[in-house]
């Protein structure tokens, strides 16, 4: 019997978000890494390709699962690590080899986020339907969903980078009458986009640039509006602009809006605070929030300013971190029963 009880099996563990998964349960007391699938790396070293766990990962790359992968192991999951379009016909071939009801898949791509078939369609016109998996996929936000949703789900759908940090910036506000349009304004660093190059994400191209992005169209506005409900202030009082900083990793948004009366905002600091009192990972500042005291780690950092009636949260996560592989295993931990917070409360590097 293996020292940790609940295994993880990686599906496209070649990526950044695979990579970041594998450092963060690399020191997990109860959970660990068993199989890490990539066919373009088979028979590799893991560390081979992820280099900062060196001594840390005695794994090598496969190019599928083998039978079995689970046995000795008191809880497993599935984690499909890849690129959207993929996780459907990989969670079906993996069903296909007998792969147990009581094993959780978890989806880090995107492609069961969107429960509405035409959010979906305009937004992964290239990721198929699969109703069968995204009928019973629960949106796993541990602080805005319920941690028994979580618990009990055979499928979970990871919340995008980006999603995640305005959800939680803009969550406690679901009831709270506001006046005119709601205003994220994020930014983000470029490893978001993925381990391949891309021209855009090419060094020269982003070292001394600053530029906003799908403005207005990106595929992570419908997912914050579902999240928070679909009477949000109105899809057209809501505005997302995402923006490329030249940096790795880190996301801040800048969340601006008006509220009803001054009355009411002034009362947002607290209500925020109450919101998330069980929170472990979303910490208040009273400065505005910086990347390097989140970057490498899996807590959300955030300062609420009133003046009069007009509000700006913001918000700091690491987009991988929080964004991805963090709340990944914090999702692992409150499917497999353990405090969510374990494996997790490290702090910062401090610079980077």
């Amino acid at each position: 019997m293996t020292e940790k009880r609940s295994g993880v099996a990686i599906l496209g563990g070649s990526g950044y978000g695979g990579g970041e998964l594998l450092r963060l349960l690399a020191h997990h007391p109860s959970i660990e890494a068993c199989a890490v699938v990539s066919r373009s790396y088979a028979d590799q070293p893991v560390a081979s390709v992820h280099s900062h766990l060196q001594g840390m990962s005695h794994l090598t790359f496969t190019d599928s699962l083998s039978p079995q992968w689970y046995a000795g192991y008191e809880s497993a999951a599935v984690i499909c690590s890849m690129p959207p379009g993929q996780a459907a016909a990989a969670i079906q071939n993996a069903q296909a080899q007998g792969l147990p009801d009581s094993i959780k898949i978890i989806d880090l791509s995107g492609d069961f986020r969107l429960k509405d078939q035409r959010d979906h369609t305009t937004y992964y016109p290239e990721v198929p339907l699969a109703p069968e998996i995204r009928n019973s996929c629960v949106y796993a936000l541990p602080e805005v969903v319920g941690h028994s949703k979580i618990a009990k789900a055979r499928y979970l759908t990871n919340p995008g980078c980006l999603s995640t940090t305005a959800i939680i910036g803009l969550a406690p506000l679901r009831d709270v009458p506001l006046s005119g349009a709601v205003v994220v304004d994020a930014k983000t660093g470029t490893s978001g986009a993925g381990r391949e190059p891309q021209p855009s994400m090419h060094h020269p191209a982003r070292a001394t640039d600053f530029t906003a992005y799908k403005v207005l169209e990106h595929r992570h506005e419908p997912e914050i509006l579902q999240a928070l409900g679909d009477g949000f202030n109105g899809r057209d009082s809501f505005m997302f602009v995402p923006h490329l900083l030249p940096i790795s990793r880190g996301i801040e948004a800048s969340c601006y809006f008006t509220c009803a009366d001054s009355t009411t905002a002034a009362q947002l600091p607290e209500r925020y605070s109450e919101f998330y009192r069980a929170s472990p990972f979303v910490r208040f500042r009273s400065r505005p929030p910086r990347l390097v005291d989140v970057v490498g780690t899996n807590f959300c950092d955030i300062q609420v300013v009133v003046r009069g009636a007009q509000v700006v949260v913001l918000v700091a996560t690491d987009n991988l971190g929080k964004g991805m592989a963090g709340q990944c295993v914090q999702n692992l931990n409150i499917a497999f029963g353990l405090p969510q917070e374990t494996g997790l409360l490290v702090p910062a590097l401090g610079p980077v």
